[in-house]
């Protein structure tokens, strides 16, 4: 908590430009407010797995070079198989809310895909798709990130 502290309050500082009294004394009325507003106590805390949040770094990298190049080649050269569009649903299988947002966002960074409903009680991901994509396979690719991202994080307990 601490740490997390320190590190807000020398972003905030340097996003100002400038090392003043009066940027560190609102720096630590903002980390503060932040942090009692933002914070969430209770329930799991998670870490980092050094390895595997390489890994997930890099699928998701090699997930945007691959997916803006059909964007690309959409916006290029458009038939009606690039550009048409659906709705995929999926059904998470780690159990864990943490993990299935942090598959979300992932997918909602990649171009072409944008992330609509997670539903927290069945796991259940909604995404909107450019592309004729074949159901299956998109649900496998899904999964397939799940554990990888759930490989890069770790429950280190209840707060």
């Amino acid at each position: 908590m601490i740490s997390r502290s320190v590190v807000l309050l020398v972003l905030w500082v340097a996003l100002w430009g400038e090392l003043s009294v009066a940027n560190v004394a609102s720096g630590v009325v903002a980390v503060s407010l932040v942090t009692w507003l933002f914070i969430h106590r209770g329930g799991p805390e998670y870490g980092l797995r050094p390895w595997g949040a390489l890994v997930a770094v890099a699928t998701v990298g090699w997930s945007l070079v691959t997916s803006s190049a059909r964007v690309v080649l959409a916006v290029l050269a458009p038939t009606p198989a690039r550009t048409s569009t659906s709705i995929q649903t999926v059904r998470l299988e780690g159990g864990s809310v943490f993990v299935a947002s942090v598959v979300a966002n992932a997918i909602t960074l990649t171009p072409g895909t944008m992330s609509l409903d997670l539903d927290r009680q069945t796991l259940e991901l909604s995404v909107h798709v450019l592309g004729n994509v074949e159901t299956n396979a998109f649900r496998r690719d899904v999964l397939s990130l799940e554990r990888t991202i759930a490989r890069a994080v770790r429950e280190r307990g209840v707060r």
